[in-house]
Order: structure tokens, then sequence, then C-alpha cells
């Protein structure tokens, strides 16, 4: 009987294992070298949208989000100012807006492209929106349903924080 017990303890011990998985992991947190560490990131995948840059009676440009047959991808980074001070918050938007059917792609060619970066805080002159036109904006497919995105950008306009975004996302 004990050599019984201990022939069902063995079995028992050498059959566990642990699931392996091979897929990524898809997240909506944005990769730790992207979102600096003094400040959170959010990502935000809007579908059946376009992005129509506006100019408002300032001429400054401004994008707005109506309905159409593309993907618009919303990246934010927030900084908590010091508390004790008023209007010290400051915050970054990328907005990319992609075809649905021209969905993997790799261009240097930002100019023709729909990206646009928005800075708000106390920064006298220097907030609002501006077009994207330098850099590079990748699209590769991980498998049928997952996409990782890889954007570096320079704004010549103002100064900024973020500079490149990586991130894995999925649409459904």
């Amino acid at each position: 009987m004990r050599y019984l017990y201990m022939f069902f303890l063995v079995v028992g011990l050498v059959s566990c294992k642990a699931k392996v998985d091979s897929k990524p992991t898809i997240s909506k947190e944005v990769d730790k070298i992207a979102c600096p560490e003094n400040g959170t990131c959010s990502f935000e995948i809007i579908e059946n949208k376009v992005l129509q840059i506006k100019t408002d009676e300032l001429q400054g440009m401004y994008p707005e989000i109506i309905n159409g047959n593309h993907v618009v991808l919303k990246f934010e980074y927030k900084k908590q100012g010091d508390a004790s001070y008023q209007d010290n918050d400051y915050r970054e938007e990328i907005f990319i807006e992609l075809d649905k059917n021209k969905f993997l792609f790799e261009t240097t060619d930002l100019k023709n492209e729909k990206l646009v970066f928005a800075r708000w805080c106390y920064c006298k002159g220097q907030t609002g929106y501006y077009k994207i036109r330098h850099g590079k904006l990748s699209i590769t497919k991980i498998d049928d349903k997952n996409f990782q995105l890889h954007l570096g950008f320079k704004v010549d306009e103002v100064p900024q924080i973020i500079n490149e975004i990586k991130h894995t996302f999925s649409l459904q």
C-alpha cells in the first residue's frame, strides 16, 4: 500500500506542468520606454473614425474626430505637477489616423500622413496642436488581430517630452 501511495504522489508531481503561452501579451499600458517615469500614459483605439484637420479663426489647427472608415489611435502622456501651484499640469497627445485596408506599412514621409501632436501646459505661446512632419512611422503585424506600432518623431515648433511610441495593440 505504501508503494502505491508513493507511486500516485510521484505521478501527480511529475504530471504537473505550467501552461506555456507563446502569444504576446496585449495590454492597454504603454511600454515603459515610451512613457517617462514621472508621468502616466494611455493608449486608445477609436475605430470607424477619421481625423479631420480644421483651422480656427486665429489660423490655429485642430483635429476633429468624425465618423469614417479608418482607425484613429490616440496616445496621451500626463505629468502631474506640483499641487501647490495652479495650472502646473503638463499633457501631450498624439493622434494617428490609419487606413484599415492599408494597415501594414513603414514610412518616413509623414507630411502625407494624418499625424497630430498636441501640447497642453502653462507654457505661454507653446501650446496647441501641431502637424508631425519629421520622423518614421511603422505598423507591423504580429498575428491576425495584433499589431506593433512604432512612431519616432520630432516637432519643430515646440519642445516635447514624448518623441517615440512603441506599443502593441489589438483590433477585434
